[in-house]
């Protein structure tokens, strides 16, 4: 980050991960490609236990919203906001150009972090 970045915005989510776990086994498929992109689904069910990574994943995208300050439904949908992990796990948000036009391309900085109970995540917009 250099000297003269300013942060715009900054939003946290937690959630619980029991709660995810619950609505991916009522609602399955159908749930997942609702909140996720075919990318990040792919990465979530990689592990042993995908759910903590679908919980983080919610929770990105939630922060990332009200970092942007409108949250979802009109001006945001969950497939507008894509979180991938870079060569060394770090993960970046990546905008549909629709939403990043719209925010006039804001630079997104998320941290994420998991446990057994919950999922947590920071975005600060600059």
């Amino acid at each position: 980050m250099t000297s003269n970045s300013s942060i715009v915005g900054i939003g946290n989510d937690i959630i619980e991960v029991q709660r995810v776990r619950k609505s991916v086994e009522r609602y399955g498929e159908r749930l997942l490609d609702k909140l996720l992109t075919p990318r990040e689904k792919s990465y979530c069910l990689e592990f042993r236990d995908p759910t903590v990574r679908i919980a983080g994943r919610f929770a990105a995208k939630e922060a990332v919203v009200k970092a942007l300050g409108c949250g979802f439904g009109e001006n945001a949908a969950w497939l507008d906001i894509e979180i991938l992990n870079d060569a060394d796990g770090k993960p970046e948000v990546y905008l549909a150009a629709s939403l990043a036009q719209r925010f006039n391309n804001p630079k997104m900085l998320i941290s994420i972090s998991h446990c057994k109970l919950f999922a947590t995540a920071v975005a600060i917009r600059l």
